[in-house]
């Protein structure tokens, strides 16, 4: 969480070194932001990557406006990547089918650097489209199981993932403005580019893939 902490931090403060004549044209939104992602893993040797699992994401950004069209967005966000694999059986005599089941819940700090290009600025409801680099500093990492819906177990997996994750963010959205806030939707993309799987045994890579549904405040 510091390292995350402190990617933010250097953004706001080249911001602040920023020569004071480039400085006075330079509007800045700080703001809040929640939502909810979908995310999934995808191994190189399956063909199709896990289910999606459903989890929330919050955070804050801040939007260092060039001009009214271009801003430059560092955020930070509490994320979890993941998903959700399951197989079923059949047991016994009877060839009753049991439904095993694990949901990978890894949890990062997410922090995209983004480009924001306003369609129309000079308008109350504006469109919005963006996308730019992300680094992601690993908290935790767990395997939970479950048998016909019923939990069985826990597992720290930590060690099995690289610290670092690195994707590309795209999306799009709304942004409007009232007297003194800004109310803000946006759906984006986080696809990952890293292979983020650290067990040297084996040629699989493993990549996350997350859809993110997101509202926010900016002020």
């Amino acid at each position: 969480m510091k390292k995350g902490l402190l990617v933010f931090s250097v953004a706001l403060l080249l911001a602040a070194l920023v020569p004071q004549a480039v400085a006075a044209a330079v509007d800045i939104d700080l703001g809040v932001k929640g939502g909810v992602s979908l995310a999934k893993l995808k191994w190189s040797d399956d063909t199709e990557a896990s289910s999606n699992l459903t989890q929330p994401v919050f955070g804050v950004f801040a939007a260092f406006n060039l001009n009214k069209s271009f801003a430059i967005q560092p955020e930070i966000y509490l994320l979890t990547q993941g998903g959700t694999f399951s197989s079923e059986a059949e047991i016994g005599i009877l060839e009753s089918v049991d439904l095993f089941e694990y949901k990978s819940f890894y949890r990062y700090i997410h922090v995209p650097i983004l480009a924001k290009v306003r369609l129309m600025p000079n308008e109350k409801l504006n469109p919005i489209i963006f996308a730019g680099p992300a680094v992601d500093f690993l908290l935790s990492a767990h395997d939970k199981y479950y048998i016909n819906g019923v939990f069985e177990g826990d597992e720290d997996v930590k060690q099995d993932l690289k610290t670092t994750n690195f994707g590309l963010v795209f999306g799009a959205g709304v942004e409007y403005m009232m007297d003194k806030v800004m109310l803000i939707l946006d759906v984006r993309y986080d696809m990952g580019l890293a292979d983020i799987n650290a067990v040297t045994m084996g040629s699989y890579t493993l990549k996350t893939k997350t859809l993110m549904f997101m509202a926010g405040v900016g002020f």
